[in-house]
């Protein structure tokens, strides 16, 4: 546990992520937007299929055959964990695309809130979130780290399942509904190993 706080609190994202969250918290209780709290539930219940639409169709994206800044930024958004899943540093989502992601959820919220101060409540909620999500991430790829309770050690085998056996499935990080309910949670049992494991969506390493 002491290893997965080091870890978590020094990285640049996790920073971010928490200064983002306290100046949100700062900005709801100042308005005050006390009364908007159930916009919290939209983010309760789209998370896990958000989590697992993003890891699919955007972080598994077939990676650009050109050379230059888009390849680049795939393999360090999330090609090179595959390559590399003990690698710290490619562990955690680079800053750029935090800002890009929140960025994009506060419009939409703003949007079907039809506010910008009241979108703050569901911004909250998705930063708290995803501050949840890095964790959990981390906890899964700290050998040193037991799961405490039976749940949670059945995502972190599920999540080993995606990196060392099949990519195409178990794609929960935080929880495994999305998998669930779209029939993706599969055991090594279920599918077959891939030849691809470490290789996805066409990334074949840097020579």
């Amino acid at each position: 546990m002491v290893e997965i706080w080091k870890n978590y609190v020094t990285h640049l994202p996790v920073q971010l992520l928490i200064a983002s969250l306290v100046a949100c918290l700062y900005a709801i209780d100042s308005l005050p937007l006390y009364a908007a709290w159930p916009w919290l539930l939209l983010v309760v219940v789209s998370a896990p299929f958000y989590e697992w639409v993003l890891h699919k169709y955007v972080l598994h994206r077939q990676i650009d055959d050109k050379p230059g800044f888009m390849r680049d930024y795939q393999i360090r958004l999330h090609h090179g964990h595959h390559l590399h899943p003990d690698d710290r540093a490619l562990q955690f989502a680079p800053p750029s695309s935090l800002v890009l992601m929140f960025a994009q959820l506060y419009g939409f919220y703003a949007l079907i809130t039809w506010s910008f101060s009241v979108a703050l409540m569901p911004l909250a909620g998705s930063l708290a979130y995803y501050l949840v999500y890095e964790w959990v991430h981390l906890a899964h790829h700290t050998k040193t780290y037991t799961p405490v309770f039976k749940w949670g050690l059945a995502l972190r085998e599920a999540h080993m399942r995606h990196h060392f056996h099949n990519e195409n499935y178990n794609w929960g990080i935080t929880n495994g509904l999305g998998d669930v309910v779209l029939g993706t949670w599969k055991s090594t049992q279920e599918v077959p190993k891939s030849a691809t494991i470490k290789n996805i969506a066409g990334y074949q390493g840097e020579q």
